[in-house]
Formats: structure tokens, sequence, C-alpha cells
């Protein structure tokens, strides 16, 4: 098969475009730049010049695709302008598959989902009216998950990935995490949240996922796509404070102190909250079968 992507130069994207030409498909990757588009090269990813708001060029290119892979969303501005653009993207991919059976697998994520206390979220959970505006920006895509899962005449997938690691987890959350504790010389989690629990997800086994759901999943299906839930936030930061070499070295930040650190006030409310999803159902529709199961111990790992 020929597959379109979006965001094969990512952090994600860049494992998955690898897992599909290791699996026997061609993939062709929209590039932002020429710097982009040289590192698709390298992977062996054919090039196609271009945007997320360049919708004519993205239904074309999907027409001519034997599937999409949805996997770029900008976030160069806010939450809420970055869902919207991916919004328009998705349509324009939709525009171009209509009525070709062909499979549009899009890449979503749990921070819409908020707090989920001590439940851990499968897909038919009920998700709770959101007090914070950045919650409620990140459910704008739980609507483009909707429209894609929806579609009439394709076999629209949505994937909703928990915290993602391994491969050094560039630009991932986990790995900001981890910057910033460089930066410390201690790994910051918030005070009072040490115990607040996690899901976790290691990038080759979401690319593999990513595979079989191009392959094989059925239309209009919606998959949670975590491998280990019940980690503690606490145990997170002294992993990842092995990782990048400070012994296992955490300090607990109020929330000032810790959006200092991080750089970002939404990512340290994010760092502050339960964040457990399910991976039951791929596993038993799709066959999927995770190999990674160990998270703290590859985050601890240097060479992860």
């Amino acid at each position: 098969m020929k597959i379109f992507m979006t965001g094969a130069t990512g952090y994600i994207g860049s494992v998955v475009a690898e897992k599909l030409l290791q699996a026997g498909h061609q993939v062709e990757g929209l590039a932002r730049s020429d710097a982009s588009a040289q590192v698709l090269k390298k992977l062996g990813v054919e090039p196609r010049l271009g945007s997320l708001s360049d919708t004519e060029l993205l239904t074309d290119a999907a027409r001519n695709a034997d599937g999409v892979v949805q996997g770029a969303f900008d976030l160069r501005g806010d939450f809420g302008s970055a869902s919207t653009d991916e919004a328009r993207a998705v349509d324009a991919l939709i525009a171009g598959l209509q009525g070709s059976g062909k499979p549009l697998v899009y890449t979503s994520g749990t921070g819409g989902l908020g707090d989920t206390g001590d439940i851990v979220f499968d897909e038919e959970t009920p998700i709770a009216e959101p007090e914070s505006p950045v919650v409620k920006a990140l459910q704008m895509r739980f609507a483009t998950e909707k429209a894609v899962t929806g579609a009439a005449g394709i076999r629209g997938i949505a994937l909703r990935p928990p915290n993602v690691y391994g491969r050094g987890g560039g630009q991932s959350v986990l790995w900001l995490i981890g910057l910033a504790g460089q930066k410390l010389g201690a790994v910051p989690y918030p005070v009072g949240a040490g115990d607040n629990l996690w899901s976790l997800v290691h990038v080759d086994d979401l690319a593999d996922l990513f595979v079989l759901a191009v392959e094989k999943a059925p239309a209009g299906e919606l998959f949670h796509t975590a491998t280990q839930s019940g980690l503690r936030t606490a145990d997170i930061a002294a992993a990842i404070s092995h990782g990048v070499g400070l012994g296992g070295k955490t300090v607990a930040l109020e929330r000032a102190d810790l959006a200092d650190a991080l750089g970002a006030p939404p990512l340290a409310d994010y760092w502050s909250i339960n964040s457990q999803i399910s991976g039951d159902k791929p596993r038993r529709v799709l066959g999927w079968n995770p190999r990674r199961p160990d998270a703290l111990g590859e985050l601890a790992r240097p060479s992860n």
C-alpha cells in the first residue's frame, strides 16, 4: 500500500513511517520545509512539500494514496487554534478518501480526558465537562475523532495514545520533564501529586499498532493504546532522573515553580493530574502484542 502521512518527521510519526516501510508499504510524507524533506528522504519516505493549511494538497495526496495516517499537530500557537487547524486538515483528507473504503488513521491524545482520578479510562468511559480552558480546547480533538470514525465511505480509525516514551523521547512530555530535571539538577514533580497515576506506551509498540490499524482495523473504531497503567508520578520522575544521569534525584515543586521549570503552565497542570487509559481493546480486536512492558526500567536506562 502507498500510505500518505502527515507528521512523519515527528517523534511518533518517524517511527510509524519506519514500521510501515518495514511492513512493505510505501510512504509519502508531508514536509513543511526542504530540511524536513531531507529528513524524510533519509527515512526512506518520499517527501511532498506543503503544510496542514494546504487543504487542496492534502485532498489530492489522500486521493492518490491507498491510505492515510494523520499525525501532525502544529502547536506553534495555542491548543485551540492548533485543534481547529487540525480539524480543517482532517476534513480535507476525508474529502480525498471519500467513497474509496481506504483507511484514515487519526492520531488523537488523552489530554482532553482531564484528570482521570483512580479510573483507567476505556473507550466508553464518560468524559466530564472540563473546567480548564486548556482541557476544553483539547476536547475539540474528540470531535475530530468522531469526524474520522463517522465518515462514510472510508475506513476511519482513531488512536488515542497516552504518554509516550522510548528512543530518547524527543519532544514528548516525559522528555520535557527530563530536560527540566537536567537544568535543575533533579527531576521535578508536583507537590502533593507523587501518588498520582499515569499510563505509558513505548513508541515502538505504538507504531506497531499504527501498522495494524492501517492494515486491518474495522471502520469506525476508537482505540486507547496504553501498555502500562498505575505508574506513580514520583516513580516516573525517579526513573527519568536515572535516565538523564541524575542518579534518581527528584524534587517536589509548587505549581508556579513547576510551571517555571517546565516552561509552560499547561504542562505543569498536566503533570499534576492522574492520566490513565486502557489498552485492552486493540489487543482484543487487532491482536496487538506490545513487547516492552517495563516502562520504568527503560526510562531509567541512559540509552532510552
